[in-house]
């Protein structure tokens, strides 16, 4: 977007400067300048200033359908107090009320009809994860919680290990940075492993009820525990994998540990989004 298209688009939308920038939380003298540039404008700006214009040219449309406003959703959307908690209960309130409303669902098939939105403006971080979060939707049914395993695990490495990094700068080698290639691999083989015991785990144990959460949670931690204690066990001559004790620490380790994951992850149906 060029400041000549931004122009256009803001008199074919009836917005003034001073309107566009009462939205943006700008000063009006910013957004003039920026209609007197020639060239492009910075991407991360017209990716913003194109959502907001969308969403502005979407209102309009909405308004000259002549459907009639939602007095409870107008009231509810109001409600911006409180914490993510509360956020999230607002929310399922919404989905709750449209499902029984028919101003909101009139409303919503009108608005489906309407041009796609062009992607929301988000930081670049955020962008990744919603990015990670629909390929990771894309895939098969089977396939999300070994993913979403392997994903969960991969970044906490990860984290740990750059926190580790920041602590001692100056230790950084070529040897040291390949050791964090290699945990963070590690780290989403074995959120794999897990996530591909509880695809195979969790149908049949689901009509267990709770006790089927506290099998499924002992079936992750066991896979988990039993991928990286068996290629040790084989390949290297370290005794806490070729001894019974040893075997039975992790047996009791893995019991202790899958029970509890069992009880904060699976107590609701499962926490791992999956096809099962």
């Amino acid at each position: 977007m060029t400041g000549p298209e931004l122009t256009q688009r803001m008199v074919e939308l009836g917005l003034s400067v001073e309107q566009l920038s009462a939205v943006l939380g700008k000063h009006p003298d910013e957004v003039r300048g920026w209609t007197t540039i020639g060239g492009p404008l910075p991407s991360g700006l017209a990716r913003e200033l194109a959502w907001v214009l969308a969403l502005h040219e979407r209102d309009q449309l909405m308004e000259r359908s002549g459907l009639p406003l939602c007095t409870w959703m107008e009231a509810h959307a109001a409600q911006t107090e409180g914490d993510a908690a509360a956020l999230e209960r607002r929310m399922a309130q919404a989905d709750a009320h449209v499902a029984s409303c028919e101003v909101c669902q009139r409303r919503e098939a009108y608005a489906a009809k309407l041009p796609p939105l062009p992607p929301m403006p988000l930081p670049l971080h955020v962008g990744l994860l919603v990015r990670i979060a629909e390929a990771v939707k894309r895939l098969p049914g089977w396939a999300r919680p070994a993913a979403t395993g392997a994903l969960i695990l991969g970044a906490m490495t990860l984290a740990r290990t750059l926190f580790m990094i920041v602590l001692r700068p100056s230790a950084i080698t070529p040897q040291l940075l390949l050791t964090v290639v290699g945990a963070i691999a590690l780290g989403a083989y074995g959120g794999l492993v897990g996530g591909v015991a509880y695809t195979l785990a969790r149908g049949p144990t689901r009509r267990l009820g709770r006790a089927g959460d506290y099998l499924t949670g002992l079936a992750c931690a066991y896979a988990y525990l039993a991928a990286f204690g068996l290629p040790a066990a084989i390949f290297t001559h370290d005794e806490m994998f070729r001894s019974s004790f040893g075997w039975i620490s992790m047996l009791v380790v893995g019991t202790l540990f899958g029970l509890l994951v069992g009880h904060q992850w699976f107590r609701s149906g499962g926490a791992v989004s999956g096809g099962a």
